[in-house]
Parts: C-alpha cells; structure tokens; sequence
C-alpha cells in the first residue's frame, strides 16, 4: 500500500483540480497521506497514528474537516486528490481490493478562508469504504460514527442513483445514534439533540446518468435528494425500517445537499486509471461537474464546531483519542464526556501556554526595583492571561482550576526571581558602596586631601550610583544614607581630624619658625646697636681725627707760610745779594781805576761779607730744608691720616652694609612671622568652615535619614492597608520599618523604649543632646539592648 503515497501523473493537471489548487492556498501541493485511525487484527483496538495527531496538534487556528466516505472501491480518493488539486495523493489503485484502511488525512492542511473572510486550516479524511468484504457490520459503524463525528462536511460517495439499496446502505445512520450519546447521563438521545453536533452532509452521486426531471419541470440534485426522503406510504416493518432510516437522515444532517457527476470516461480501462488519466481525455461534463463540486465542496466547508465553540487542531485530535478511547473500552462515545476531556486537555495546555508566555514576555532585564517589577509582572501576566484564554476552552471550573495553576506557577517563577533579582541589586549596592568606602578612606589619607574633593568623590559616586543599572531594589538609598553617615561621615571626620593635626603642627612649625625669627631679629638689632655703638665709636674717632687733621693743617699752614716767608726772604737775600754784588762791581770797577788797595779791602770786606750773607743764606736754606721736612712730615702725618680716615670709612661702610643686611633680615623675620600669623588665621578660618560644613553635612544627613525612616514609615502603613497577601509580603519590611511616633511615646511624651527602633533611638538621642554617645556606639556597631540601656539612662526608666 505505501507504494501508492505520495504519487503524480505525468500528465497535465486536470482544469477542475487546477481550480481547486487555486482555492486550497498554501499546503496543498506538497505532503502525504498519514493514518489517523487504524484497526489492529491482533489487539482488536483501534489505534491512533502518532504522526498525524501531532499534525493536528501544531495546526493551532480553526480547523474545518470534509470526510469523503461510502462504499470501497468507488473514488473517493480520487474526489479528495481534486480538492488537493493534485493526481496523485491518497491512494488510487485500479484492483478490485480496498486502498484505503481505516481513517487518513493529508499531513499538510490546507489554508482556506470562510465566507467571513477568517481564515482556517482544511483538514481531509479518506474513510475505509464501507460494506467491505472483509468488514463487520459494527466496525462499519464504528468508522462511520468517527467520520460524522470528526467532521465539518461529510461526503457520502455512491455510484448511480438514490434507491432503496442506497438508503439501506445508509442505515448506519440509524446504527451511529445506538453507538454515540450526548453527554453521559441516563437514557436515549434523540436524533434531533444530536443534529446539533452534526456536519453538513453532501451526498455526492457518481456516474449519475438519470435526468433530474418531474412533471415536465427541472429538478435540482437536492430536490431530488429530498424527494428520495419522502416516507413510503403503507405499512408494516419493512416500510417502518425504511423510513426509519430516512427520518434518521433528514433529523441527524439538517444542512443537506445533493450533487450529480456524470461518468468521466466510458473506456473502462481508462476508467480503471481514472486518477492518472488526462483531463483532456475525460469528458467535458464530467471535468465541469468536478470543477463545480470542488468549489460546492469549499464554499460549504466551514470550520469544525461543538456547540458554540470552534475547535482548532489540539482540541480535534483530543476529541479523536477520546472518541478511539471510548470505543476501545467497550463504552459509547460520549460528546460531552469527550468534550470534557478535550476541554481538561486544552486548559491544561493553556494553562502550560500560559506560563510559557509569561516566561517569554516577563523581561528579566527589568530594573530591580519593587514597582519596575510589580509592572513586569503584572504585564506578562495580562500576555499569560491572554494565551490561557486563546486556548483555553470548557465549564468555568475546569478553566478555574487550571488558571489557578498556572498563576500559582508564575507567582512561584516571579518571587524567585524577584528574589534573585533584589538580592544580585542589593550585592551591586553593596559592592559598589565597599568600593566607595574604600575609595573615600584611600582619597581621605592622601597628601593635600581636602573636605571639598571628599565632597566631589561623594557626588560624583552618587551620580553613578544612581544612574548605575546594577545597584537597585529597596535597599539601594537606605544604604546609600548609611554610607554616607557612616563611610563619608567618618571619611570627612577622618580627614578634618587629620587637617586639624596637619594644622596645628604647621601653627606650631610657624610659631616655632616666628620664635627663632624673633631670636635672630633680636641678635640682629644687638648686631646693629653693636654696629651703631661701633659706628659712633668710628664716628667720634673720625671727629677727632678731622679735628687733628685741622690742627695739622693749620699747623702746616702756618708752616708753609713760614717757609713762604722764608723763601721770600731767601728771595729778597738773593735778590739783594745779586744787587749788591752787582754794585760792587759796578762800584768795583768804577773804583777800580781809582784805588787799587780799596779793591782790595772792599773785595776782602765784601768776600766776608757775602761769606756771612752765604753762611747765613745756608742757615736760611737749612732752614728753608728743615721746613721743608717738617712740611714733608705733616704731608705724611696727614697721608697717614687720610689712610686711617679712608680705613676708618670702610669700616664705617661695611658696617652700614652689615646693619643694612641686618636690617632686612629683621624686615624678613617679621615678614616671615606676619605671614605665619596670616597663615595661622587662615587655617584657623578654614578649620572654621570646615567644621561648619560638617555640622551642615551632619545636619543634612540627619534630615535624610529621617526622610528615609518617614519613607519606611509611609511605605509600612501603606502595606497595611494593602489586602492580607501584601501584608504577609510587607511583614518583614515592617520589622525594620519605625513604627508612628504615637505607639512608643506615653502620655508624658517619654519614650516606650520596647517599641522603639534603633533609628528612633538615635533620632530621640541626637534631639536631647546626646549626639556623641549615639556616634560613638554607631562606631561601635553596638546593638539594640545597648541603646536601650543608654535611653533608659537618660529618661530614668
């Protein structure tokens, strides 16, 4: 048998099957016959072919089934071929052995639309042939049952006309309403309740030669269908069986209809190779019938109902192992019970798709923060809630059940990730507030580290740490208060501590450095009064020195006068001398001719004379000489002390220079000590802000964190007054959170310490001026009983 799946003719397709490839869409022009249903000789059960419910169980919109059935061996695989629009798919063989066993359907449905335009999925089943030789009477019915009940149009196939024998052929129609119930519960259906469970019903006549006429008038296929269901007239069993069975058949198929297709060929061997014969070999009328039966074929397929819902391929292939099941317990199939079961199947499947959707919508890249979760998951649960309900199907109590199920399945998937999410947020805080932590104590013991590029370092983290997509959840600013009362609150004490040390130091190196100035100013100014004594020691020294100098020169003065005078007088000697000598020899020779003996006596007399004057010349030279070296001496007297004079005034320069120098190293030293004294203030005016700063940065952190304790205080009453389920979840929160100021203070307005926080003791401390006990146990890390004990301390409880 599985030689003939899946083949083509070689030759041109037939225009009838060309139209109905047209109408079928996509899927018809490729696949191949699989065995939906099938008997086991051995186990004497049906069975269902897994690879055919898995088809039906992907195809997941709506679903219309046409069930072409009827006697063996008269074409019905060959009509399902040309509503595939192909010759060669179900099984066609020209042998007078059946092709088909049990029930088959084309592995690719094809996609049609309905009248309304929405589209589905057109699934086809070739049916054993009934009446077979080798057939029982019951598994006649059984397949037959199975076909009505599976499908949407059901094609009832014969050859020739309507007659008695036709009808009897149909009497498993009257048999199917012995083997199907409509639910579950006592008694017998009627056939008008099970019509509505019902498909349409075609009743498709081959080689039909007749002519549809009556009374002179034209009759149409289902006029003359109709007629054919008239009741015979007369009576006794034979004519109640007969009309049993066409009372059956207008009751059970309300929506019905007749169509005639004339012979293809008359050759009979052509006939026998019917399905790889040619179109252009058929005849014309017969290739106009199939066209039109192919579009009466698709025009009347709808998509497969139960009641008031549509099924889609999941929902007809558990309707199918329902209906096997039922039949191979021995029981009789049941449409509710199977409906039932197929409406258990598909909630659970919705309720599977569900949480599949959830897991896919749900983005586990959502920050990790409550209300950015909350919305997620709120979100993916409208999408899951959206799958459930595309396929879930049935009474509201199994639909209750299995949707309990599912958001059950996707709250246990969303708190573990919402506890994996808020526990990774709160790591990243925690790591990146260490890091900072460590960065501040590093920046705090640098050289030249200031409060100001403590304060940069802060904000700069705080930009990042907020702008951070790691760092999130509930604990992120709660932290983030503490590290900055803690981490930069200490950093920022750390360095001022530091800075107040450095300072100090540095007013002590200064006064250190002012003192020793002081020390070298005041032996410069004992350097310069030693100069100044110095210098009017000089001074007096020079005085005198001027004053003797003076004598001297008066005393050389009156010298050089005198030797003036004496030279004058030399002068005035010699002048007379020459004059004198002059005259006498001027008288000399005028008496020379009058005495010669008084020449003599006068010459004699004038030698002595002029030997007086010389010897009285040379006193006057000696003399003029010895002035002359008294003159030489005081020069030399004086020489020597204008050198003293001028050694006198270097020293006296060099002095000055020295008291100069002395003098500016004085106006250095009190520079010096100015500017240590300007430094000292400005260090002392820093300090100041430094210390201002900190107490305003102690202030501002003790309004955040009250802000931070009202924030907790707000977000616990609001979990209170949220439903039961929110509380259970809050409850943890609340055992951190500060209860309000009213429930741990008394009518005195002291105190109930038991119900007090460790943030509310610190907060009550701080008010009532115990600010430093509070830092110094917050250094400490000390617990609750510690501050219970210092506010019981304090109040006097």
């Amino acid at each position: 048998m599985s030689g003939w799946f899946g083949r083509r003719a070689a030759t041109a397709t037939p225009p009838a099957a060309q139209a109905a490839g047209r109408g079928a869409g996509s899927g018809s022009s490729s696949g191949t016959p699989l065995e939906l249903i099938k008997w086991n000789q051995d186990t004497g059960k049906f069975e269902l072919g897994a690879e055919a419910l898995h088809v039906l169980k992907q195809t997941r919109g709506p679903v219309g089934v046409v069930a072409v059935c009827g006697r063996a061996r008269q074409g019905k695989s060959f009509i399902l071929n040309q509503l595939l629009g192909r010759s060669g798919g179900f099984q066609v063989a020209p042998t007078h052995r059946p092709c088909t066993k049990g029930l088959w359907m084309w592995s690719t449905p094809v996609e049609r639309r309905s009248a309304d335009g929405s589209a589905y999925s057109l699934v086809l089943l070739d049916t054993e042939g009934i009446d077979a030789y080798d057939q029982t009477g019951q598994y006649s019915t059984q397949i037959f049952s199975l076909a009505v009940l599976l499908s949407s149009l059901f094609v009832f196939n014969q050859m020739g006309g309507i007659d008695e024998a036709a009808l009897d052929r149909l009497s498993l129609v009257t048999e199917m309403t012995k083997h199907i119930r409509v639910r579950a519960s006592g008694g017998t259906d009627d056939s008008t309740e099970l019509a509505s469970f019902t498909p349409a019903f075609l009743w498709l006549l081959r080689d039909f030669y007749l002519r549809l006429e009556e009374d002179g008038r034209q009759l149409t296929p289902r006029d003359y269908l109709e007629t054919a269901l008239q009741p015979l007239h007369g009576s006794g069993r034979a004519v109640e069986s007969k009309n049993q069975i066409r009372e059956s058949i207008k009751s059970l198929f309300p929506d019905r209809d007749c169509f005639t297709l004339v012979r293809p060929v008359n050759d009979e061997d052509q006939l026998a190779r019917l399905d790889a014969l040619p179109q252009s070999e058929m005849r014309p009328e017969f290739r106009d019938g199939l066209h039109r039966l192919t579009q009466l074929i698709f025009n009347k397929t709808l998509p497969k109902r139960l009641g008031n819902q549509i099924l889609n391929g999941p929902m007809l292939a558990g309707l199918t192992e329902a209906y096997v099941g039922a039949i191979n317990s021995g029981a009789v199939p049941t449409i509710a019970t199977a409906w039932q079961g197929v409406a258990e199947a598909e909630s659970r499947r919705a309720a599977d798709a569900a949480v599949a959707t959830y897991a896919a919508t749900f983005k586990e890249d959502v920050p990790a923060e409550e209300s950015a979760l909350d919305a997620e998951h709120q979100h993916a649960l409208l999408a899951a809630q959206a799958a459930f309900d595309d396929i879930a199907i049935g009474d509201a109590e199994v639909k209750k059940a299995n949707e309990a199920r599912w958001r059950e399945a996707c709250q246990a998937r969303f708190q573990q990730l919402r506890d994996r999410k808020l526990a990774q947020a709160s790591a990243a805080c925690e790591r990146l507030l260490n890091e900072a932590t460590l960065r501040l104590q590093a920046l705090a013991r640098q050289e030249g580290a200031t409060v100001q590029r403590l304060q940069e370092e802060a904000a700069a983290f705080e930009a990042a740490y907020k702008a951070s997509p790691e760092a999130m959840g509930p604990t992120k600013w709660p932290r983030f208060a503490e590290f900055l009362r803690d981490a930069y609150g200490g950093a920022v004490r750390d360095l001022s501590a530091r800075i107040e040390e450095r300072r100090k130091g540095e007013a002590a190196a200064a006064a250190q450095a002012a003192e020793v100035a002081r020390l070298k100013a005041q032996q410069a100014e004992q350097r310069a009064a030693t100069a100044e004594s110095g210098a009017s020691q000089l001074q007096a020294r020079v005085g005198e020195l001027e004053r003797r100098l003076s004598e001297v020169q008066s005393e050389l003065g009156r010298e050089r006068a005198a030797a003036a005078a004496a030279a004058t007088r030399v002068a005035t000697l010699q002048q007379q001398v020459e004059h004198l000598t002059q005259s006498k020899e001027a008288e000399a020779r005028s008496l020379d001719q009058q005495a010669q003996a008084q020449l003599a006596a006068a010459q004699a007399a004038a030698q002595a004379e002029a030997a007086a004057l010389r010897q009285q010349l040379e006193a006057l030279q000696r003399q003029a000489a010895a002035a002359g070296a008294a003159t030489q001496d005081a020069a030399g007297r004086v020489a020597a002390l204008e050198a003293e004079k001028e050694r006198l005034f270097e020293s006296a320069q060099v002095l000055a220079t020295e008291k100069a120098e002395l003098q500016r190293a004085r106006e250095v030293a009190e520079a010096q000590l100015a500017e240590v004294q300007r430094g000292r203030q400005a260090a002392e005016r820093q300090l100041a802000e430094a210390q201002q700063r900190m107490q305003a940065q102690e202030a501002e952190l003790r309004a955040q964190l009250r802000a931070r304790e009202e924030e907790a205080q707000r977000a616990v009453q609001q979990a209170a007054a949220a439903p039961a389920a929110a509380v259970l979840g809050a409850e943890e929160f609340m055992h951190d959170a500060s209860p309000p100021a009213d429930d741990f203070e008394d009518a005195e307005n002291l105190p109930n310490i038991s119900k007090m926080t460790i943030a509310q003791m610190k907060e009550w401390l701080a008010e009532h001026g115990h600010e430093a006990e509070v830092w110094d146990m917050s250094q400490r890390k000390a617990k609750k009983p510690e501050f219970e004990a210092l506010m019981r301390r304090v109040t006097g409880q």
